[in-house]
């Protein structure tokens, strides 16, 4: 199977959750014997399981209400956001990936990415889902410390501790909301203490984030946007919050467009 068909194989899966044989034969339009090596391939890879009759994106199996209600929401906006956050990979990075949905679609992108492009760089990560999807393309650290459920990450004393220690040429981190275009917020301290780290220890940090999270606040604010390199989000972000990034001197570079709105 060419890299494109399964490149959409992924987006479906990743999507879905889990995808029969049948589906996958009418989707692809390939033969069952084609359908059955990728998928004995993706499972040698790390990305999903296979299953009587099917495959199952492997991040799945063990996650709560909260981690899958994310996974579920704005997959479009994510993935195009995905895949433009990719761009800004440079040979010989050091990076650090944070454990939310929209990072998760970015590892899955970048992932793809990697394979294509001969590019060396260096992961660390909180997250067992970004250790999964990226372990078989490149090197990855994964930060430890006390184990989230339902985030399928760790954080605490250990893993603070570890990050203080480290420097990365980018970060790329999500948010669960946005106020006045200027603070970005999460849902717990936790969350909130392990970014707060690794946009400080970040050369550029990068925010991942779809338009529906401008003007949506959750807890605690953890971060604001002039400390930020660039927001990364979808086209659908209203034209004032736009602006008033561009103003607290924050690039912001919508997905789909190609292009740099701060330019």
């Amino acid at each position: 199977m060419n890299e494109n068909k399964e490149k959409i194989l992924l987006e479906h899966l990743y999507s879905a959750e889990k995808l029969t044989l049948e589906e996958c034969m009418k989707l692809l339009g390939v033969s069952e014997s084609t359908v059955r090596r990728t998928f004995s391939k993706l499972e040698k890879d790390g990305i999903a399981i296979r299953t009587h009759g099917g495959i199952r994106y492997i991040t799945s199996a063990i996650t709560s209400y909260s981690f899958e209600k994310g996974a579920h929401t704005n997959i479009d906006k994510k993935t195009a956001i995905a895949r433009t956050a990719c761009k800004l990979i440079e040979n010989g990075d050091v990076i650090f990936c944070d454990s939310g949905t929209t990072i998760r679609c970015f590892c899955s992108e970048l992932a793809l990415h990697l394979k294509k492009e001969n590019i060396n760089v260096k992961f660390y990560t909180n997250s067992i889902a970004n250790v999964e999807i990226l372990s078989p393309y490149t090197e990855v650290h994964l930060i430890g410390g006390k184990y989230r459920i339902n985030r399928k990450d760790f954080c605490g004393y250990i893993a603070e501790q570890t990050l203080n220690r480290l420097y990365f040429t980018k970060s790329f981190v999500g948010a669960d909301g946005c106020i006045d275009a200027s603070q970005f917020t999460t849902t717990d301290f936790e969350t909130a203490r392990i970014n707060e780290i690794v946009i400080q220890n970040s050369s550029k940090a990068f925010m991942l984030i779809d338009s529906s999270k401008f003007n949506s606040a959750s807890h605690i604010i953890y971060t604001s946007a002039n400390r930020l390199e660039a927001v990364v989000t979808d086209r659908m972000i209203p034209e004032e919050e736009k602006q008033l990034l561009i103003k607290q001197g924050c690039r912001v570079i919508c997905s789909n467009s190609g292009t740099d709105n701060n330019i």
